[in-house]
């Protein structure tokens, strides 16, 4: 529990310093702040650990990304009426780039709303503000990464790029 409570006070740090950070250790403070949530709703996470996958930005930052997925998948399941849900991440990467996917079960994405659902005021969700994601891309991408959003056969795929640690923002 003290971790947990650790974890919350580190990723409400106000620190916009880019620095390089783990992908994984920030997906796994996510996991942990969202870990209630996640068992409270049946919801499975498949996520293999890769502590070595090395990104520059803003590791806070890259969690609260994290988190909004989370819980737009989360929303989804509630409803589509999911009863097995799953979400699948997995990182991969080019000489680079760090790419993570996130790929969940919960039916699919509206495609009328899949194109826009990265702009400001955009939303598939009946009470939703449209904010979420659009938040979501511009931190990432003042972090000089992407993100992609795309149905698959079950589903929905978020996939997000970040810079890999290089020789010149290493010194930055």
């Amino acid at each position: 529990m003290s971790r947990a409570i650790n974890e919350v006070r580190k990723f409400y740090q106000t620190n916009k310093e880019k620095i390089p950070f783990s992908v994984s250790d920030s997906i796994e403070d996510a996991l942990l702040i969202f870990f209630s949530i996640l068992k409270n709703q049946d919801i499975h996470v498949d996520f293999e650990y890769r502590g070595l996958q090395m990104a520059y930005g803003v590791p806070n930052e890259f969690s609260q990304i994290v988190l909004q997925i989370l819980t737009n998948a989360r929303e989804s399941f509630e409803m589509n009426n999911i009863q097995n849900r799953k979400i699948k991440i997995q990182i991969c990467h080019t000489e680079n780039l760090i790419i993570v996917e996130f790929t969940d079960n919960e039916g699919g994405l509206n495609p009328a709303h899949i194109s826009g659902l990265i702009e400001l005021n955009s939303t598939a969700k009946e009470h939703g503000t449209g904010n979420g994601l659009y938040i979501s891309k511009i931190i990432i991408e003042k972090m000089n990464g992407s993100l992609k959003v795309e149905n698959t056969e079950d589903g929905a795929r978020y996939s997000l790029t970040v810079p890999k640690v290089s020789s010149e923002n290493k010194t930055s």
